[in-house]
């Protein structure tokens, strides 16, 4: 069973503490490391102190032994004896405080030295009484103590500087493995909170990514976030937030539908009362009812267009599949639109050039037609008077583009992100008297996403530029 964290806030604690772990190590070997050689520093600083004084004493005693046992040599006087013994025992005192440091090979065999020859100069002395009278009052070499003792001082001085030098090694020593302990724990640490980061990162990017299909409209599968508790929960918000608006799209489709449907019917009725007063079959009409009629007659014509708008749109969000799929030459609709705007394009001064190129597309000869007729109607609209409007089609790379362009004032940047959303009419000015519904390139949008095509708004310096693709129809 996996324990997974119940929230961002425990996963990203969690992330700290592992990362903390190896540096925590890392500052405890370093403190244990650095006080071991703090002790060993300060036991050499100690022993080096002993060393210098045991030294100089041994030096200065061994000295004064040689002048007391030469004075009890010629005297003979006990006192002297006893002071003498009372200096040995000093002096071996100080003997074995030295022999207790690091061995050295030199000292070593300096003490031993010592030791002998005092040994052999304090049995002289015990035989001395003995023989009455001594023949010869000088130390023999082998009883000498000064001479051997006067380089001690050099010699504890040597070992302090070998003591040091080795201390000064192990002092270089430690900086370098405290230094790759460094090296090793820093990444170790990097590399666990850079995970650590990516999967608090990588539920946020799934989070977010389900957010952006909520706002693109994708509604079709179910929404599951993986990661910890709290994201989790979050999807499980957004999936009910899909079918609450899955089924809000239903309630406005069925409204559209139907009131889409309630509106047809009468406005055929007015529209052929208005044809039929028109056509005079009620009788000759005067100027002024003739010019009523006409009104009535041509919003009811613009309110029935607008009303097939509403239908086809609620036709497209119900289609999953083409209704009819056949081979046409998509650049044979081109003229058919430009017939219907003629007398438009012919009031308002402007032209339309044509760069087109024959290529088959295997589609749905209605929704086509009504994706060329938006387009051009929306370039017609948005444009001045007197300029010009560019079309061109060809192939490129199994796929045909078709490129619309006008001159006109282009498309507001605060526009652009919902320039294809239903019902969606941007700020920039229209030439058109009358206000369309703002579902022209919700539908265009719409009939190619069922062809397997794609419409989008290219940069350009002036006008807008709208180019559709679509897949081309290549016969085996």
């Amino acid at each position: 069973m996996s324990i997974r964290p119940a929230s961002i806030l425990q996963l990203t604690l969690l992330g700290f503490i592992l990362a903390a772990i190896p540096l925590a190590l890392g500052l405890l070997n370093t403190k244990l490391q650095v006080d071991r050689l703090a002790g060993k520093v300060q036991q050499a600083v100690s022993a080096s102190t002993t060393a210098v004084e045991s030294g100089r004493l041994i030096a200065a005693q061994a000295l004064n032994m040689e002048r007391s046992a030469l004075q009890y040599l010629v005297l003979g006087d006990e006192a002297i004896l006893s002071r003498y013994e009372k200096q040995r025992g000093r002096f071996d005192l100080e003997l074995q405080r030295l022999s207790q440091l690091p061995g050295d090979p030199v000292l070593a065999a300096r003490l031993k030295a010592l030791r002998e020859n005092e040994s052999r100069l304090y049995q002289r002395l015990l035989l001395a009484p003995a023989r009455k009278q001594e023949e010869d009052t000088v130390l023999q070499k082998g009883e000498q103590l000064a001479d051997l003792a006067a380089p001690m001082p050099f010699d504890v001085t040597a070992l302090v500087s070998r003591e040091s030098q080795l201390i000064n090694a192990e002092i270089d020593a430690l900086r370098k493995q405290l230094l790759w302990q460094a090296l090793v724990l820093i990444p170790v640490a990097l590399f666990i909170a850079v995970v650590f980061s990516l999967l608090v990162a990588s539920s946020l990017r799934r989070l977010g990514r389900a957010i952006r299909r909520l706002g693109g409209g994708e509604l079709s599968g179910p929404i599951r976030v993986r990661g910890p508790q709290d994201v989790r929960e979050l999807g499980e918000q957004l999936d009910w937030l899909r079918r609450r608006l899955i089924a809000l799209q239903e309630q406005k489709t069925n409204f559209l539908h139907h009131v889409s449907h309630e509106l047809k019917t009468p406005l055929t009725a007015i529209r052929e009362a208005a044809e039929l007063l028109d056509e005079g079959i009620m009788g000759e009409l005067m100027p002024e009812q003739a010019e009523v009629v006409g009104i009535l007659r041509e919003n009811s014509l613009l309110l029935q267009e607008q009303v097939e708008s509403l239908l086809n749109f609620n036709l497209a969000l119900s289609e999953e599949k083409l209704p009819r799929r056949q081979s046409l030459d998509l650049s044979a609709l081109i003229p058919i639109a430009l017939k219907k705007h003629e007398l438009t394009l012919s009031s308002r001064g402007m032209s339309v050039s044509l760069d087109l190129e024959p290529v088959q597309v295997m589609g749905d000869e209605r929704q086509l037609q009504a994706v060329v007729d938006n387009l051009l109607s929306n370039a017609i609209k948005y444009s001045p008077d007197d300029t010009q409007v560019a079309i061109s089609l060809h192939k490129e790379n199994h796929q045909l583009i078709l490129d619309v362009i006008d001159q006109g004032w282009g498309v507001d940047q605060e526009d652009r992100l919902r320039l294809f959303e239903p019902f969606y009419q941007g700020k920039t000015p229209s030439t058109s008297p009358v206000r369309g519904t703002g579902l022209g390139l919700s539908l265009v949008q719409r009939y190619l996403d069922l062809h397997g095509g794609a419409v989008e708004l290219l940069e350009t310096r002036q006008g807008a530029h709208f180019r559709v693709r679509l897949p081309a129809y290549e016969e085996t």
